[in-house]
């Protein structure tokens, strides 16, 4: 029924969709970028070809599937602004992720899920199976490139969404996940550190996915005695949320000679200022007031690159 609805509404052969599944893992291009905290992130990037493929897959089949609500990256309508304001107003955060986040979630974990979610599947033939398998994973692993991975680990995290918000409510918590990053937040002392425990092991024993794995070298508590950040948004003592002090007199510096910068930082600066407006929008306003709205529109558009 896949493979069909596949051919019906692409225009592509049946031919042409195994040929280019058959042999997808090998339809990648491996690069390396530098990551924030050191080292160097691999990155597999589809061919065109296959990539297709993939957006057609998270456009009419992914997209159907269940999210839970605790889960706030690569869905629509969310933003790294509402994820951080359900911690609004908390006293005390832990953060918490994930090694290797992408590459720990199987082919074998998809057998599981579809066991689980038997509704989902239940047009599905052998061959569509395998199409899928090999369209989605690169030899049996989700990969850091393909637009299907980021909705694809969404999906296949339900359950431990399920669990870790229950746990996090019978502790009075609050609990989200932003892709690898699991957030927990609460109002009393001390019960963070019960609840890590349970964190971990909730994820150990976890069936599905089965080889997720926290990194304890990066799992951080944080309190209003110290700056709270969540994904990048501070968390401030009125219980507001804020981009920050440092961030926003970069920005306003960097309108202010706009006309100056080169095009990589007029790139930077045009994601940077929808990144503020999106967490405070009077910021906005206040660039206006102070350098002209004509001024501000210009720094808000990224230049337009000459081919």
């Amino acid at each position: 029924m896949l493979l069909e609805r596949m051919t019906a509404t692409s225009g592509l052969s049946m031919r042409y969709l195994r040929a280019t599944s058959s042999s997808a893992s090998h339809r990648y291009k491996v690069y390396f970028i530098a990551k924030r905290s050191g080292g160097r992130r691999k990155i597999h990037h589809p061919s065109r070809q296959l990539k297709g493929l993939q957006r057609w897959l998270l456009q009419e089949v992914l997209s159907e599937w269940p999210v839970h609500d605790a889960a706030f990256a690569y869905r629509k309508g969310m933003s790294i602004a509402k994820h951080a304001a359900v911690h609004r107003g908390a006293r005390f955060v832990l953060r918490m992720d994930f090694r290797d986040f992408f590459p720990s979630i199987s082919v074998q974990d998809f057998g599981r899920y579809r066991k689980s979610n038997s509704g989902l599947f239940r047009e599905w033939s052998g061959g569509d199976i395998e199409f899928f398998e090999n369209v989605i994973f690169r030899f049996g692993e989700l990969t850091i490139g393909a637009p299907t991975s980021p909705a694809f680990s969404n999906a296949l995290c339900f359950y431990l969404d399920e669990e870790l918000t229950a746990e996090a409510r019978r502790q009075q918590c609050k609990y989200t996940r932003y892709a690898d990053d699991l957030f927990f937040s609460c109002q009393r002392p001390e019960v963070l550190s019960s609840l890590e425990k349970s964190v971990v092991s909730i994820v150990e024993s976890l069936s599905l996915p089965s080889d997720l794995e926290l990194n304890l070298k990066k799992t951080r508590h944080s309190s209003r005695k110290r700056r709270q950040r969540i994904t990048g948004v501070v968390l401030t003592s009125d219980g507001g949320i804020s981009v920050g002090r440092n961030l926003k007199r970069t920005l306003s510096a960097m309108v202010h000679q706009v006309d100056k910068l080169g095009e990589k930082e007029r790139e930077r600066l045009a994601g940077m200022l929808a990144f503020v407006h999106g967490v405070e929008p009077d910021f906005t306003d206040r660039l206006i007031r102070k350098y002209s709205a004509e001024k501000v529109q210009s720094a808000q558009k990224p230049p337009s690159r000459s081919n």
